[in-house]
């Protein structure tokens, strides 16, 4: 078995999107927690790569999000969390981008928003560079957010999963990527203090329309997810 260390932003979705594959694939890893700013050109010289999450195997860069969970799918197999079958396979794979590329990117920007008008700094400024926010870019995510989203909701209303009858890759990341959109899951599940928890979340998440969202994520969570999620040991 590979020696696998990931390097991870505690509260990102996309590091808690690769701590959950591997849990549920029962891989032992150390975790290793990324420090914007202050430990960014260190992640870089070690990785090639500007954020995290990474997955390093034997000392290999495996890389963000994606990559990791291909990697961890094609070397264990077992429990499979991306079908064989061809529509189911092509399903999870778009339900996957739509959270890692559209619900998540959009709604970081109107966390960097939120953060530049608290005077959050230098982190909103960093933040701002880094994934190219600007207040048409933030208003063009929330018009994308407020038709898609809804439509999520509806669609997690009337089933426990969102491709077939079993867990897959699909959940796990619109559940992780969800906390972008309507918070945090409580500290159930999620170990977070009150100051970091009250900046995830955007104001569409309060709509009632998404109700189902939210407890089909807390469900999920109390169903796949194998415990509370707690920050690395210092």
């Amino acid at each position: 078995m590979a020696d696998l260390e990931l390097i991870e932003l505690y509260a990102s979705p996309f590091s808690e999107r690769v701590r959950w594959v591997l849990e549920l694939k029962g891989l032992r890893y150390r975790r290793t927690q990324f420090v914007p700013l202050a430990g960014e050109a260190e992640h870089v010289r070690r990785t090639g790569i500007a954020t995290a999450p990474v997955l390093l195997a034997d000392g290999e860069v495996v890389g963000d999000s994606n990559e990791a969970l291909e990697w961890i799918e094609a070397r264990h197999p077992g429990p499979p969390l991306l079908p064989a079958e061809p529509v189911a396979r092509a399903q999870v794979r778009a339900w996957e981008h739509l959270g890692t590329e559209v619900v998540a990117p959009l709604a970081r920007l109107a966390f960097i928003g939120r953060a530049k008008a608290l005077g959050i700094q230098p982190l909103a400024d960093r933040f701002a560079e880094k994934y190219h926010w600007s207040e048409a870019e933030q208003a063009r995510g929330d018009r994308v957010l407020r038709a898609v989203v809804p439509d999520l909701a509806r669609a997690v209303d009337k089933a426990p999963y969102l491709v077939g009858n079993a867990l897959t890759r699909a959940d796990v990341t619109i559940a992780a990527m969800l906390v972008t959109v309507i918070g945090i899951p409580s500290n159930e599940f999620f170990v977070l203090d009150d100051a970091m928890r009250s900046m995830f979340g955007i104001p569409l998440g309060d709509d009632p329309v998404l109700a189902p969202l939210r407890r089909w994520r807390d469900e999920t969570y109390r169903r796949h997810r194998g415990g509370r999620v707690e920050p690395p040991a210092a």
